[in-house]
């Protein structure tokens, strides 16, 4: 038999008996999808007490009678019938009071700047979810001004919260920035995701500045650049210093600060990594840090250390 090209309505052929069951029938799926709303978009499986009139689009993965109809729209007329959507159609969905509109393939929200208030969820060319309720996927993210300039706020509830930014490489985390659990600004840092190092924090009560990688009661060892121990903080203090023994300053990257503290019994031998040089001494050759005495090595290439 004919049907309508868009809601598949059959048509009354000539001479048909019981036309009245075609008309009806005609009419109950017009009714389903004029001016009236389904009552969810999340139900797969057909519930067990429906009333007449009752509409679904049919969620992913249906169960029951709904089997095979994953997207379709749903409405009980006596039985439960089925329509599939075209492109362009538009339905509210009840339980959530959002309209949603039929793309060719799925069903999305329409583009009714009204009806993005105050949404659970919102992914822009992704899916969000329970954590990342704002989700988007692009190559760049433009905020531009409408008045005298523009301002992102991260806020959090109370002072033992978290407001900062997060950087990741494969969604695992290598830097972030922020009032982590508490009102001071820290930066740290973090090569696996798991385990993290401080590396700044301002005092949000004086302003003051901390740089936070710091090494305390170092034990000196050795008595070459090989045996030494290796320096990885940019603040060393060195308590425990044997006769001849001494610390290797590391590889730098230019623009560094090592500092170092001999809080040790004996001098102490303070060596630049491997292959480089400190000051006007030849490459691999140590400096000597007296006891009681502080110094500062800066670096201006990425092996060569100079002291302060």
């Amino acid at each position: 038999m004919a049907t309508t090209p868009h809601l598949g309505i059959t048509l009354v052929e000539q001479s048909q008996a019981q036309k009245e069951i075609t008309v009806n029938m005609a009419l109950a799926r017009v009714d389903a999808v004029l001016n009236s709303g389904a009552k969810s978009k999340a139900v797969a499986t057909p519930p067990g007490s429906p009333a007449d009139g009752d509409v679904y689009i049919v969620a992913a993965s249906p169960t029951g009678g709904w089997t095979g109809q994953a997207g379709n729209i749903a409405y009980f007329d006596a039985i439960w019938r089925f329509i599939t959507p075209r492109e362009g159609m538009t339905l509210w969905v009840n339980d959530e009071d959002i309209c949603y509109s039929y793309d060719g393939s799925a069903w999305v929200l329409s583009n009714n700047p009204s009806e993005f208030e105050n949404l659970s969820m919102l992914g822009v060319n992704t899916t969000a979810d329970s954590t990342n309720k704002l989700s988007v996927s692009s190559s760049a993210v433009l905020f531009n001004h409408t008045g005298a300039g523009t301002q992102a706020k991260l806020n959090k509830s109370s002072t033992t919260d978290t407001a900062s930014f997060l950087f990741q490489t494969g969604f695992s985390g290598r830097a972030e920035f922020g009032t982590t659990g508490d009102d001071n600004f820290t930066m740290k840092v973090s090569s696996n995701g798991s385990t993290w190092l401080s590396a700044m924090k301002i005092m949000a009560a004086t302003g003051r500045v901390a740089f936070k990688s710091i090494a305390t009661g170092i034990s000196a060892a050795g008595t070459t650049q090989g045996t030494a121990t290796v320096l990885t903080k940019s603040f060393n203090e060195v308590t425990t210093v044997a006769a001849s023994s001494g610390v290797a300053l590391p590889s730098p990257e230019a623009g560094e600060i090592v500092v170092v503290a001999n809080q040790g019994a004996n001098a102490l031998s303070v060596y630049p990594a491997s292959g480089h040089s400190i000051n006007s001494l030849s490459a691999n050759a140590a400096q000597s840090l007296a006891t009681d005495t502080r110094r500062i090595f800066f670096a201006l290439t990425t092996s060569k250390w100079y002291a302060l």
